[in-house]
């Protein structure tokens, strides 16, 4: 209890302060991901969980070739989602809406905006090989071509779709 009278130093309020804001603010950039199904094998296995930093609204020129996503999952025929390659339950996407509510996948980026499209992409890009990717357009693959349901079935994935960009890997719970 403090003395009547008495005020917290600066220096005080700034120790608290501080770390608490920036496990605040950490807690909005991050998410731990559990992965579910084997379309990314051997790179990330079904249970596995990974740190994800979540992109901003305008955060599309963030992302490199060779990086995995994380995204909405999105059927060949463009039907509202139905199946889910990662779960989660807790923090809140940036537009607000809770990750539970949707289904997500993660999925490794060959080519960006400007990149020229891969050949051998199935028939949802085959008319696009050799082209640059438009603008906050994506190509994405999962590392298990034979479970992996990605740009050879949906085409592009658009900008708006991705929630962020996988860290790392973490540590099996033990």
């Amino acid at each position: 209890m403090w003395p009547v009278g008495r005020r917290l130093s600066p220096f005080a309020v700034a120790a608290v302060g501080t770390p608490l804001l920036g496990v605040l603010l950490a807690r909005r950039r991050l998410a731990v991901i559990t992965v579910a199904g084997a379309s990314m094998e051997p790179a990330y296995r079904s249970g596995d969980r990974v740190l994800m930093r979540r992109l901003g609204r305008h955060g599309g020129a963030g992302i490199e070739k060779g990086e995995v996503v994380v995204a909405a999952w999105r059927p060949p025929s463009g039907d509202p989602p139905g199946g889910a390659a990662v779960r989660h339950g807790g923090p809140r996407r940036t537009t607000g809406e809770p990750l539970g509510t949707r289904s997500w996948m993660i999925k490794r980026v060959v080519a960006g905006p400007g990149d020229p499209v891969p050949e051998g992409l199935g028939p949802a890009l085959a008319a696009e090989a050799g082209r640059p990717a438009p603008r906050d357009r994506f190509v994405i693959l999962g590392d298990n071509a034979a479970l992996s349901h990605d740009s050879r079935h949906i085409g592009y994935l658009e900008r708006g779709d991705i929630l962020g960009v996988v860290v790392r890997r973490l540590e099996p719970r033990r």
